[in-house]
């Protein structure tokens, strides 16, 4: 729940992305879609760090906020990416997809380890794993539309190039 000064840079940084997109309205409604999104999840998490722990109604303040963020990640999962960019990063959908699958398990999870009368450490570990899914998600689109490729040990970038890449042999015969 630390990733809020990622939502504010990625915020600036779609800010000036957009204003040069105003050619192509498609993508213009694109980056003022994502654009509020970003802001909505940035206002969320900056709700979700000022709860008091300690507080009688943390939980239920808890799990406001993450029913929140499980609306506001199944609103990222129906924008819709225009062409051009879908091209140039393609999975873009794919990860806010997946995004927003992560959000509904990790917000089911928390509802099942707070409205319950004791706490299972193992089902609280479980959300806590698919909210970190789900914002890594988020992150690696933000990076994306920042103009950057995700890196990581678990990550592989696939180049999509306009030449083959025969390694099999030689061609089939063409008739």
């Amino acid at each position: 729940m630390k990733h809020t000064y990622k939502a504010l840079t990625l915020t600036l940084a779609l800010s000036l992305f957009t204003a040069g997109c105003t050619q192509n309205p498609a993508m213009t409604a694109f980056h003022e879609e994502m654009n509020g999104f970003y802001e909505s999840l940035f206002a969320v998490t900056s709700s979700l760090n000022a709860i008091d722990p300690v507080s009688e109604t943390a939980a239920s303040e808890l799990l406001v906020q993450v029913d929140q963020m499980e609306a506001l990640f199944q609103t990222l999962a129906a924008i819709e990416v225009p062409d051009d960019f879908e091209d140039q990063f393609g999975n873009i959908e794919e990860l806010a997809d997946e995004a927003a699958e992560y959000m509904v398990e990790a917000s089911d999870l928390y509802h099942e380890v707070y409205e319950d009368d004791g706490i299972d450490e193992s089902v609280l570990m479980a959300a806590d794993e698919y909210y970190s899914r789900a914002m890594k998600r988020v992150n690696y689109i933000a990076q994306y539309l920042q103009g950057h490729v995700p890196e990581g040990s678990n990550i592989t970038v696939i180049e999509n190039t306009d030449e083959p890449d025969w390694t099999g042999g030689d061609l089939p015969a063409q008739e």
